[in-house]
């Protein structure tokens, strides 16, 4: 018998599906702007003025938005694969390890990517197609970087808790 899921846990899931559908949404946008893009430069032999850059810019903020939600729900397999074969005692050690990681590199790649984000917005540079500030883009993977830093935080201190606890935390697998 299971326990109803708490408030905080139900209002993630509908989170995590809102954002899995929006990410959804415009990856299908991505291949309609491809589609008019391939038959616009085929049948009428012009390209629009940057589609080839919106495509490019969209990918980037989904993949690095998918990476964020991929590492807090932890079904990536970097995140799942070694803890997967361990006892449950051990595996909030090896989760507490990839937290401990993930954190130091994503902090460290968070910082990089302000630096050059501010550098970029120093010179004023923008896209050649759209004209866009090149911050916009390059934002991308502050935004994801700093979320997965902050998911790490968040996760370390629910594997904390659990270890203290001694009770498998319910996303584990037996």
């Amino acid at each position: 018998m299971s326990a109803e899921p708490t408030k905080p846990a139900r209002a993630g899931r509908m989170v995590t599906k809102a954002l899995k559908t929006g990410l959804g949404i415009v990856l299908l946008v991505v291949v309609a702007i491809n589609v008019l893009n391939a038959g616009s430069r085929y049948l009428f032999g012009f390209s629009p003025v940057g589609a080839d850059e919106t495509m490019i810019y969209l990918i980037i903020w989904i993949t690095m938005i998918a990476a964020v939600l991929s590492f807090f729900t932890r079904t990536h397999i970097s995140v799942d694969l070694l803890p997967l074969y361990t006892p449950k005692r051990a595996r909030h050690v090896w989760y507490i390890l990839h937290d401990l990681a993930a954190i130091f590199a994503c902090g460290f790649a968070t910082y990089a990517s302000w630096l050059f984000i501010a550098k970029i917005n120093r010179l004023g540079m923008t896209s050649m197609g759209l004209g866009i500030p090149m911050t916009i883009p390059h934002a991308a993977l502050l935004f994801g970087f700093a979320g997965l830093t902050l998911a790490g935080a968040i996760k370390l201190i629910f594997d904390v808790r659990a270890l203290l606890r001694k009770a498998p935390t319910p996303e584990a697998r037996s």
